[in-house]
């Protein structure tokens, strides 16, 4: 209307004012002061997005709705909530709009527009007014719940500040921690507090662990991954630590975990065994010739383990298809609640759409939780060795009839290489106990480590090898250096200042001797190995900084899978457990127990924040009423 695009073009240019009598002369004319565009918004709407707060107040004066609703339902305070425009909050809840108002479909009020948007300024307006920050829209989400689905960190700390309930689940079983862990570590840190009550005059502390692993839907009937899941997923070493996660998982590592690492660790030993046996017990040139009835016993242990190596297999199998339909399962759940709130998507605010499109694209950058785990690609490695060994055992009749030493002995090098896989993977299972967990991630960080000291390594002792060889190789007088595979040996043995034949080289070439070992000794003897070690010291360091929490999170690691393959049976068991136990769970507090300083120093900090917060606040509301 002409009434419409008067009063937007007047705001739009900043050095024009409004002329309300040329407006209010058009109202006089007919003109509707409740006009709407395509989308169900009026007027008001647009100025309660950024106008200024007299164009509101006039447009009130003359009869404008304050609680106009748009095709979502969504009226002017919803609007100057989303935009974080406070004082537009103010004006409209003073003229009497609804502080509660919903919108039709979706049901969420203005504070839930605020949280949303991370519009922490109109949220403390609305809060200060009398807004519920416990009002739940269509899905059960609180405006807490919106800010951590949403990724809205600074709303999400006010909220869990002044006490917001973090306990909150919606109606698919998805927990508001969950989004909180996800995408705010720090916050969700501070919100743990919640599930944790302590009663200092009585001794007593309480852990609300039933509302962290079920909230209050059966934990059957929901595809939403707990806490605990998305915190070894990300691997939050600081969320690990803090005591709820730490009493959950010394429960399930009671209640089955410790049970299940036992009888797994005793498996893959006894099947260590097995192939180590079969490795050593015979000769390499002997080992496939039975004399009967002696030997009877290699072919039993031969017999379990390819038993043993099939049943891995299998279990690996099995393994893969459970990880790829859980993770089929619960990524078109997410999608099916992304696509509910799709459709509440604002065309005059494309954001919402994109920021929901980007949730969906991030989905497709998942892989399932088998995939995410080095040791089970450690795993097919070694099943893949065995079976080359399996090969040369099936074989064996051809081998013998053409007496072909030379392949026996190139299985025989598989099967030492076997040999050291199976006991490295012993790991696998005893990263599960919290003495061990520490140094297994240690020797993963060193992997990396070792990686880039290869490449600096490979840059100084390629280019030597060749000069080395264009000097002194190929020479009977020099027999460390008569062939390439000596050579390249003889120069790893220079970097560990080793034995090699330098008088040699001397008396060859004395002047070359002096100038490829003394310069090549520099490089990679002390330059290289030096920093390969400040390397390793380095990892060293972090990872022992972290130690308790990188055990804690190794554990954690495996109690999960644990806990994926249990019988209907012991996880309905396992729940029943943690309804009535831990509902809450009552345990001793020792009130003497101290806090670590950078913890306190943390909470001084935000303390200071917040009351400076408080007094900006209440010198700008002064500022105001003058």
């Amino acid at each position: 209307s002409l009434l419409y695009s008067k009063i937007y073009l007047t705001n739009k240019n900043i050095h024009e004012k409004v002329d309300f009598d040329y407006i209010e002369d058009l109202l006089e004319k007919g003109a509707s002061i409740n006009c709407k565009d395509k989308h169900g918004q009026g007027i008001l709407h647009e100025a309660a997005r950024a106008w200024h707060t007299d164009i509101a107040l006039f447009l009130l004066e003359k009869g404008a709705n304050i609680d106009e609703t748009d095709v979502f339902g969504r009226t002017p305070l919803h609007v100057a909530s989303a935009t974080d425009y406070a004082e537009m909050v103010e004006l409209l809840v003073d003229k009497g709009a609804n502080i509660e108002q919903r919108t039709f479909d979706e049901k969420q009020t203005p504070l839930h527009y605020a949280a949303r948007n991370d519009a922490d300024e109109s949220l403390r307006s609305l809060i200060k007014l009398g807004a519920d920050i416990e009002a739940k829209d269509y899905k059960l989400r609180t405006p807490l719940f919106v800010a951590a689905e949403l990724d809205r960190s600074e709303t999400a700390r006010y909220l869990i500040d002044i006490n917001a309930d973090a306990t909150v689940v919606d109606d698919s079983g998805q927990l508001c921690m969950t989004h909180m862990v996800t995408k705010m570590g720090p916050v969700a840190k501070q919100a743990l507090d919640q599930f944790h009550r302590k009663d200092r005059a009585n001794r007593k502390q309480y852990f609300y662990l039933n509302l962290l692993e079920t909230g209050n839907t059966p934990r059957q009937t929901t595809l939403a991954k707990t806490p605990l899941e998305v915190i070894v997923s990300f691997r939050q070493l600081e969320l690990i630590q803090h005591p709820v996660i730490m009493r959950m998982i010394d429960i399930k590592w009671n209640k089955f975990g410790r049970r299940g690492a036992f009888q797994a660790l005793f498996l893959n030993l006894l099947y260590i065994l097995v192939w180590t046996i079969l490795g050593v017990a015979v000769p390499w040139y002997n080992r496939y010739h039975y004399n009967l009835p002696d030997d009877w016993w290699l072919i039993l242990f031969w017999v379990i383990g390819v038993l043993f190596t099939a049943y891995y297999i299998a279990y690996e199998v099995r393994e893969i298809i459970l990880s790829r339909r859980r993770f089929k399962k619960w990524k078109d759940w997410r999608e099916k609640q992304i696509k509910r709130d799709m459709k509440f998507c604002h065309p005059k605010w494309p954001e919402e759409h994109k920021y929901l499109e980007s949730e969906t694209k991030y989905l497709d950058d998942l892989l399932p939780s088998y995939f995410s785990d080095f040791w089970n690609y450690f795993d097919w490695i070694v099943y893949f060795f065995q079976l080359i060994v399996l090969i040369r055992k099936h074989t064996e009749t051809i081998t013998v009839w053409v007496n072909n030493l030379s392949l026996s002995a190139w299985f025989n090098r598989f099967f030492v290489v076997t040999i050291l896989l199976l006991w490295l993977r012993l790991m696998k299972d005893t990263r599960a106990f919290r003495l061990f967990g520490p140094f297994i991630v240690m020797l993963g960080k060193i992997g990396w480590d070792l990686l880039r000291f290869l490449y600096l390594y490979l840059e100084f002792y390629i280019p030597y090898a060749c000069g080395f060889w264009m000097v002194f190789g190929n020479l009977q007088t020099i027999s460390s250096m008569s062939t390439v595979d000596q050579m390249l040996f003889s120069l790893f043995r220079i970097t560990l200042v080793d034995e090699y034949q330098f008088n040699e080289m001397q008396t060859f070439d004395i002047v070359m001797a002096y100038i490829m070992v003394g310069t090549f000794l520099g490089v990679s003897a002390i330059l290289c190995i030096n920093l390969f070690i400040a390397l390793l010291s380095d990892t060293f360091q972090r990872v022992y900084d972290n130690a308790n929490a990188n055990a804690v999170m190794q554990q954690a690691a495996l109690l999960l899978t644990i806990e994926e393959n249990l019988s209907n049976r012991a996880r309905k068991k396992f729940i029943k457990y943690i309804d009535d136990k831990c509902s809450p769970e009552e345990q001793f507090y020792d009130d003497d127990l101290t806090v670590a300083q950078d913890d306190d120093l943390k909470k001084v900090t935000i303390k200071i924040k917040e009351q400076m917060d408080e007094l900006l606040e209440h010198i700008h509301d002064n500022e105001k009423e003058r």
